[in-house]
């Protein structure tokens, strides 16, 4: 993406790509140009949703190993001098090996399928545990994919469910990245994990996932899901996108992070989702409670 704030009351944070409309009218003029923006370039755009403005883009996995592994909170960093050393990635990488490949795996039932229709087993095994916490029995939570979305209201959405103050929404233009959906499977990168740990390389930059054979999800399809897999597991996706702008010399942005202010109310964001059908049986038609 290569452009600016439309409104000249949107401000511009610290970082060039963090906006900060002044009301939920504005928060929803600067979304849609930016969405129409990309699919005037033919770009795709991807959204992710934060109730809490102040969270990074880090997997499930990472922030179970921040708090009970480092003991820091979920949205803190470590000290630069360790975060980016090949050390942490040692920590963290085997840990999640450990827990993908020894610890848990796929049923043998997907196996069956991958047989048979041709799906991935490791896709659908992360997947369910990305979408149905309840069902990651292991001491080692979480996944490495981060899920988002191609429709933004639904990224809207999760920007403000339970939201207590300023939330956010993330923009991503997977087109940038160069990395779109992704044909290699998911033990073919746990693979590519390995090497790079055992190697000490790095790992580069975060691959998205959309697989063409999956497993019907009513919940998957209605939230619009895709997912990217964190591959660097010692820095969040917008501190290596922004590694990866400035060394590829991108001369657009990888991603736009909107705020939401805390003075828009929760009760008219509701109202707002519900004129557009995006309600929380809608996003999560299987829940039983």
């Amino acid at each position: 993406m290569n452009i600016r704030p439309k409104l000249s009351s949107t401000m511009i944070d610290k970082e060039p790509w963090e906006w900060i409309p002044q009301n939920f009218n504005d928060f929803l003029e600067e979304l849609y140009t930016i969405k129409d923006h990309g699919k005037d370039k033919g770009h795709l755009l991807i959204y992710r949703g934060h109730s809490n403005t102040n969270w990074l883009l880090d997997s499930t996995f990472v922030r179970f190993c921040k708090e009970h592994i480092f003991g820091i909170q979920q949205s803190a960093k470590l000290k630069k001098d360790f975060r980016l050393s090949i050390e942490h990635q040692q920590i963290v990488g085997n840990l999640l090996l450990f827990k993908f490949g020894i610890a848990t795996m796929p049923s043998q039932e997907l196996f069956e399928y991958e047989r048979l229709y041709g799906i991935d087993p490791w896709f659908e095994w992360l997947r369910r545990l990305q979408q149905y916490s309840k069902d990651d029995i292991s001491p080692l939570k979480g996944t490495f994919i981060i899920d988002w979305t191609v429709k933004p209201e639904v990224a809207i959405y999760f920007s403000n469910h339970n939201r207590t103050g300023d939330g956010a929404v993330w923009i991503c233009d997977a087109t940038v990245t160069g990395k779109t959906l992704q044909t290699i499977t998911v033990a073919e990168i746990l693979d590519k994990m390995k090497e790079g740990i055992l190697n000490n390389k790095s790992l580069g930059i975060p691959l998205m996932f959309h697989p063409k054979q999956q497993i019907a999800s009513e919940r998957a399809s209605n939230q619009g899901a895709v997912y990217f897999a964190q591959m660097d597991l010692r820095v969040d996706l917008s501190e290596i996108w922004g590694i990866y702008e400035k060394e590829k010399n991108v001369n657009e942005n990888v991603f736009i992070k909107l705020v939401l202010p805390a003075t828009v109310l929760n009760e008219e964001c509701t109202r707002w989702f519900e004129s557009k059908g995006i309600t929380r049986r809608f996003l999560f038609p299987d829940e039983t409670n």
